[in-house]
């Protein structure tokens, strides 16, 4: 059940902390029970944006998929920082963090532990986000499509809090995706948005195992960025065939949808 439990209280919220990289002998190798609050945050490695919002809903249920990851007794010299961290907020202000890497070994860090798997924590986490975000009312946006920038950072996760289908505000950018600062950036009408977003939950395919779809040369093309409701940054890019949705889930548009596509790559030409 991914519905949200019922409110509480959950005090004060834990905030994000500086990247955390090496074991601490004097912490427990599972995450304590009774956190009231958790947020995704940053690893250091550039592969997340945090959301604005922390989880106050649930928290339980991502404790857990934490502390149901086996212990891993291998020890691997990591080069990399954390590609993110989940940060857990306790009623007494106290904060617990695992950080997380995707790698072959050592990718939870866990007080004095050491986990397998990243991604169900991370998947946990998102998911009873998005629940806990149907029922809530989202902060007043003061994000314009002026203030978008086609060169704007998001979220390369496996799986982060918002997706293209969550757009609520944004601009269709063409140019030379390696030189994004140099795109012309036009912005979707509201009413045309509407209409882009709803055939992105629908008009869609999987790109698994397709072959050779990176062009061998720059070319100009299209990509979308923008925010959600939440202020999330959010970027559909070009991929095989399609602008990406999630993963190798790819977007082709219909008739309509691509009536107003190229009308906005016309604007930008």
């Amino acid at each position: 059940d991914d519905s949200p439990s019922d409110p509480v209280d959950p005090g004060p919220l834990v905030a994000c902390p500086r990247v955390t990289a090496e074991a601490d002998p004097a912490l427990p190798d599972a995450v304590p029970e009774g956190a009231t609050s958790v947020r995704l945050c940053d690893g250091g490695a550039d592969k997340v944006t945090p959301p604005v919002d922390a989880l106050t809903t649930d928290v339980a249920a991502v404790v857990a998929a934490v502390n149901d990851q086996p212990l891993v007794a291998r020890r691997c010299v990591e080069l990399r920082v954390p590609d993110y961290q989940l940060a857990f907020g306790y009623p007494d202000g106290s904060r617990f963090v695992v950080a997380a890497r995707f790698t072959g070994c050592a990718e939870l860090l866990v007080g004095n532990g050491r986990r397998d798997r990243a991604t169900p924590p991370l998947r946990a986490f998102v998911d009873r986000l998005r629940a806990q975000r149907v029922a809530a009312t989202p902060p007043e946006l003061s994000v314009r499509a002026g203030d978008l920038d086609c060169a704007q950072p998001s979220s390369t996760l496996p799986t982060t809090a918002a997706d293209p289908t969550d757009l609520s505000v944004a601009v269709l950018c063409f140019g030379v995706p390696e030189r994004p600062e140099r795109a012309t950036a036009v912005p979707i009408p509201a009413e045309d948005l509407t209409i882009l977003t709803r055939s992105m939950q629908h008009d869609t395919a999987s790109s698994a195992g397709s072959l050779g779809c990176t062009p061998p040369f720059s070319l100009r093309e299209h990509w979308i960025v923008g925010v959600s409701a939440w202020g999330d940054p959010v970027a559909a890019r070009r991929g095989c065939f399609g602008l990406t949705i999630e993963g190798d889930i790819e977007w082709t548009p219909r008739r309509e949808e691509r009536a107003i596509i190229r009308a906005l790559v016309s604007a930008a030409r």
